[in-house]
Formats: structure tokens, sequence, C-alpha cells
């Protein structure tokens, strides 16, 4: 997908750093190659040119709970990036309803 999509839209905006480990795309979706891996690092921001819907991506381990979401944003830096990877409050403020973040689970005292 690209910007000349009609899934696209454009909104260039600051997304702030990733809170894990971010695979960077070259589509909004998980089959698109990884041309990019990200780490966390509180002093690097992410700018982003534009989003669209690919792909659902849900995650399963930050520390509010199991984020999940089909919203990509394609980055200024180049590439697709899903909002699994950058806070929550962040990518809500930017579209609302763009992520959904479940509680984890609760884990029986067996396990």
């Amino acid at each position: 997908m690209s910007a000349s999509t009609p899934n696209y839209h454009v909104l260039p905006v600051a997304l702030g750093p990733v809170w894990r480990d971010a695979n960077i795309r070259s589509g909004p979706s998980l089959d698109s190659p990884v041309i990019d891996l990200v780490f966390p690092d509180a002093s690097t921001g992410y700018e982003a040119e534009g989003w669209s819907p690919g792909d659902e991506v849900v995650e399963d381990q930050h520390r509010d709970g199991v984020i999940t979401s089909s919203v990509w944003f394609r980055l200024s830096t180049g590439g697709w990036s899903s909002a699994v990877n950058f806070e929550p409050p962040t990518v809500e403020g930017l579209l609302a309803g763009a992520v959904a973040v479940a509680p984890h689970p609760v884990r029986s005292a067996a396990s």
C-alpha cells in the first residue's frame, strides 16, 4: 500500500517512542517484509506521515494489558509500523478507537 491507495490517510503526527521492539515493514501487513527493527528508547520519538488499515496485530506484553489494532502508521523515516508498538493513550489521542486494550487475563494459581 502506498500514499496513493484509497485507504491511506495523511496524518503527520508525533507518535513518540516505541515501548517494545518493533518490526518496521514495507507495508501495513504482517506478510510485508521487515525492513528495520527498532528498540525501545525513550529518547527516540517517531513521526508518522499517515495511517492505513492493515492486518490486525495482537500484542500481549504491554504492562496495561493486551493491545489489539488494525491501524498501521507510515513512518516519516520510511516503512510501516503497527499501532500496537506505540503507547495506547498516544494512539487513542490521535485516532479514537484505533486500539483496544484488554486487561491481562487472570492467571490461575496453578500456573
